[in-house]
């Protein structure tokens, strides 16, 4: 039987080789990474055409920068700087994958081991609905929004139009690819926060049990605390080696996570402002029938769908370590005190959590949280009413 989740990231793997993303190889069997020299001629000579295409479209007749000078409306302006904008967020973070390659290849071989040591991460049900979740996400997102640019343009479509169609495209699906490897790191991670957690609540369980026992005076019950002492640090050990990776993950994926902000807020702004522009402007017929309709609302929801998975994998980190402190703070209701070891153990775990809290700060510009990213959805929604009031008010002129 074919199994799905190893279906999906097989074929995101080859697909990342396919468009250039990955820089360095995969042994399949061992999942170990490596610099291997065809993968890096690959990949050198991929994202060089790649750049190479797009200094060429810029320069020719009918470029970017000479549509910029002739346009007439404002949702041409807009696509414009969108396009800009995803075009310079690719590159960089290409850009980024180059010079920070060796640090990727330890990352993605530290998480490997981690992962070996609970093989129990990735036959759990989370991990693989969340595998699933996002493959389905983003292939409805890519599939129907470049249906949905294709049927717009249906009746005006040249070889020019589609050169720059499939090139989008492409930017696109790298864009994607290196989302979802960001996003397969942090499956991964969170994995390994839910055993911690199962481990600690049975600890924390056990320790009530013997905080219940009469007779302390006996060497079981100290035979019984020094052995939870001792399980609390591996455990607070292992919280420290998981803390130091996802730091290593936020330090190394800044410039992706700036890239993923710029595109997000654009693409977003873009979604509702697009959709209102296909049934203003129905001079393609794509917004005035009931099918194009349809497929505006199906592309767009897709869209959505795809930004909330994507973003909202990091702020389920904090709800992890969250759940945490929140399950060590359960000690507090004890009946009795613990032997004093034991006791000892726990106060240091809960100092490690306190100093070590899961801050992310794009770039050093502002910290990703959840009041923040409504504060992002609340900027979008503002600038495309403006848009979209300007839009009506000068559709006749």
């Amino acid at each position: 039987m074919v199994d799905l989740v190893r279906a999906i990231l097989l074929f995101a793997y080859c697909y990342g080789l396919f468009v250039g993303v990955f820089n360095f190889e995969v042994d399949w069997l061992t999942g170990v990474a490596n610099a291997s020299r065809r993968t890096t001629i690959y990949a050198a000579v991929h994202n060089t055409s790649l750049i190479t295409l797009l200094i060429w479209l810029c320069l020719r007749q009918n470029s970017l920068i000479s549509e910029l000078g002739t346009a007439r409306y404002l949702h041409e302006y807009f696509f414009l700087v969108m396009s800009a904008v995803r075009i310079f967020a690719v590159l960089l973070s290409l850009l980024t994958r180059w010079y920070q390659r060796r640090r990727f290849i330890r990352m993605w071989n530290q998480i490997l081991a981690l992962v070996r040591d609970r093989p129990q991460v990735i036959r759990g049900r989370w991990y693989r609905r969340s595998i699933i979740l996002k493959f389905v996400s983003c292939l409805l997102s890519d599939t129907l929004h470049t249906i949905s640019d294709v049927s717009a343009q249906r009746k005006r479509i040249t070889a020019d139009l589609i050169i720059k169609f499939s090139l989008l495209a492409t930017l696109t699906t790298i864009f994607n690819v290196i989302v979802c490897q960001y996003y397969v790191a942090m499956v991964q991670v969170i994995g390994l926060y839910k055993i911690l957690l199962q481990d600690l609540r049975c600890l924390v369980r056990e320790a009530e049990c013997t905080c219940s026992m009469r007779n302390r005076r006996g060497g079981v019950y100290s035979i019984k605390c020094c052995s939870l002492a001792d399980q609390l640090d591996l455990i607070a050990e292992r919280h420290y080696t998981l803390r130091n990776r996802l730091d290593e993950m936020s330090e190394l994926f800044q410039i992706q996570s700036l890239s993923m902000s710029l595109v997000y807020f654009f693409s977003t702004m873009g979604s509702i402002y697009f959709s209102l522009c296909s049934i203003l402007y129905d001079s393609t017929g794509f917004g005035s029938t009931y099918w194009g309709l349809l497929l505006i609302v199906l592309s767009t929801a897709s869209f959505y769908m795809d930004n909330w998975v994507s973003v909202n994998i990091g702020f389920y980190i904090r709800d992890q370590q969250d759940e945490l402190v929140r399950v060590l703070s359960e000690r507090t209701l004890f009946s009795r005190e613990l032997d004093n070891r034991l006791e000892a153990a726990f106060e240091n775990f809960q100092l490690q959590l306190a100093s070590n809290r899961n801050e992310f700060y794009v770039m050093g510009l502002f910290k990703m949280e959840r009041s923040r990213l409504i504060a992002m959805l609340s900027s979008v929604i503002t600038h495309s009413m403006v848009l979209v009031q300007w839009e009506i008010q000068n559709k006749g002129s």
